[in-house]
């Protein structure tokens, strides 16, 4: 499935692009050191990483609550940089609440503990954003190619443990790929998970999860592409 994502992006620009007025360009993340370690915790963050200001490509909602693992900050950066280069002019994105410095219970949020999880603004008509608050698209406000960039452009990192997104959003992204020739049904239907089908052990896949009507959420894999657990 990562091939097919890496041919779809390549189609509109190589890899991360060129240069940009106004990029700041965050150092190349080292390899994570062996500790014996597996997997990582989705109840509290260790060295965990503060989301970078980058105004260019991103509008960090709430700072205080921008902190997340490695893995989780450099998704951000490097799609919303790539897709910057994409939609030169759509919106910078906005990104919701990550998790706290240290992790643990966060208001509102039954996630958000582990510095695995983001909440991420959807793409209006135009590629607009709201930079401050999470509002539902209105009827026809969905902007099918800009949202379906974004996702893709997520998935291809390898990054992704899964999307959660409601239902008539995936709806309409299955139909678009379909109607646009981006995908067959049989790889429409390993990206946009079925409802009812168990795909919690699954990676790289949206599914439907109720109350993701204004934003979608992303989960990460561990640095060494486990799922994040309790523990």
């Amino acid at each position: 499935m990562l091939l097919l994502l890496t041919t779809i992006l390549s189609a509109f620009a190589a890899e991360y692009g060129p240069p940009l007025e106004g990029d700041v360009m965050v150092a190349e993340s080292a390899e994570p050191a062996d500790t014996g370690v597996v997997g990582c915790s989705d109840l509290s963050l260790q060295d965990g990483s503060l989301l970078p200001d980058l105004p260019l490509f991103f509008n960090r909602m709430q700072p205080d609550h921008a902190w997340g693992t490695r893995e989780m900050v450099d998704l951000i950066v490097e799609s919303s940089r790539h897709m910057r280069w994409l939609l030169p002019d759509a919106d910078p994105i906005a990104i919701g609440e990550i998790s706290a410095r240290k992790g643990g219970l966060l208001y509102g949020h039954k996630s958000h503990r582990g510095g695995v999880d983001a909440d991420i603004g959807l793409y209006r008509s135009g590629g607009r954003q709201t930079p401050h608050m999470f509002e539902r698209p209105a009827p026809g406000e969905f902007d099918l190619e800009a949202n379906w960039m974004l996702i893709s452009t997520f998935l291809d990192t390898g990054k992704v443990d899964m999307i959660l997104l409601d239902r008539s959003h995936i709806a309409r992204l299955r139909a678009y790929t379909l109607r646009a020739g981006l995908l067959t049904e049989e790889e429409a239907d390993q990206i946009f998970v079925p409802e009812g089908k168990d795909s919690w052990g699954m990676v790289g896949v949206v599914r439907h999860v109720a109350g993701h009507e204004d934003h979608l959420h992303v989960r990460v894999l561990c640095s060494d592409g486990s799922k994040a657990s309790a523990r």
